[in-house]
C-alpha cells in the first residue's frame, strides 16, 4: 500500500442559484442563491504509472501490465461544510462527476472511491401492534390489540458513494439525527480510462434546504479537470 501526501487544493466558495422555481413564487427567500455554505477544494489529478508506485512492486507490477490498454489517475477533492448558526440547515449536499474522454473506448470509469460510506449508529424503538384477523396496527391503535417492543440499531448514511465503475460517480451527503452537516470532507477516485485518452472529468455540486419546503440548489462547475499524458 501507497501513501500520498494530501495536496493544497486551491478553494472556493460556492454559489448555488435555484434549480428550479416553483409556479407564482417571486424574489422571496426560495428563489435566492445558496452562498456561505460550502466551500470546496477544487479537483487535482496524479498519474498512477509504475515509476509512481515503484514503492509498492505489487502495484507497480499492475500499472505496467495495463498500461497497454489502460491509464489510471488518483483524483482529489474537498467538500467543506461551513459551520454557522445560519437558517435553514443543509439537510443533504451531492457531488457528482461526469467522466467523458477521447476516444471513449475503453469507456473511462471511477475504478475505486473513498470514502465509500460513513454512517452514524442511531438506535430505534418500535412497537410492533397486532390486533384482529392479525392485522398490523398503527401507533395510534389501541383496542383489541397485543403488542411487542422492539430495539435495534439502525446505521443513517452520513455520506455515499454512488456510481462506482461507472462514468458518473458522485458522494452523497445527509443529514443525520446525530449530526449536521459541517467540517471538511476529502473525497478521492482512481479514474480508470484509455491508454491514450484525453479525459474530462466535470463536477456539479447540489445541496438542498428546507424553506419551508425543500429546495434545492445546484451548479455545473466550469472548466473540468482534464488528465492526460502530460499531468
Amino acid at each position: 500500500m501507497i501513501e500520498f501526501p494530501d495536496p493544497q487544493l486551491p478553494t472556493q466558495e460556492l454559489v448555488l442559484p435555484p434549480a428550479n422555481s416553483l409556479r407564482g413564487e417571486s424574489d422571496d427567500e426560495s428563489q435566492q442563491p445558496l452562498a456561505g455554505r460550502i466551500t470546496l477544494g477544487r479537483p487535482t489529478a496524479l498519474r498512477l504509472t509504475p515509476a509512481e508506485l515503484s514503492k509498492d512492486p505489487e502495484l507497480a507490477r499492475y500499472a505496467a501490465a495495463e498500461a497497454d490498454r489502460h491509464a489510471y489517475y488518483l483524483v482529489r477533492l474537498a467538500l467543506t461544510f461551513v459551520p454557522t448558526p445560519q437558517r435553514p440547515r443543509l439537510e443533504f449536499a451531492h457531488v457528482a462527476l461526469a467522466i467523458t474522454s477521447k476516444p471513449d473506448e475503453p469507456a473511462p470509469v471511477a475504478h475505486s472511491m473513498d470514502p465509500m460510506r460513513v454512517s452514524d449508529p442511531v438506535q430505534i424503538s418500535k412497537t410492533r401492534r397486532l390486533g384482529p384477523q392479525l392485522s398490523l396496527l398503527g401507533a395510534d391503535a389501541s383496542l383489541g390489540e397485543i403488542g411487542r417492543s422492539l430495539e435495534y440499531t439502525a446505521h443513517q448514511p452520513l455520506v455515499e458513494a454512488l456510481g462506482l465503475q461507472s462514468g458518473i460517480p458522485a458522494w452523497e451527503f445527509r443529514r443525520t439525527r446525530a449530526h449536521e452537516l459541517s467540517g471538511c470532507h476529502p473525497l478521492s477516485l482512481v479514474v480508470r480510462t484509455a491508454a491514450e485518452a484525453v479525459t474530462e472529468v466535470a463536477l456539479t455540486v447540489s445541496a438542498g434546504v428546507k424553506i419551508p419546503l425543500l429546495r434545492r440548489f445546484t451548479r455545473l462547475l466550469p472548466d473540468p479537470l482534464r488528465l492526460e499524458a502530460t499531468l
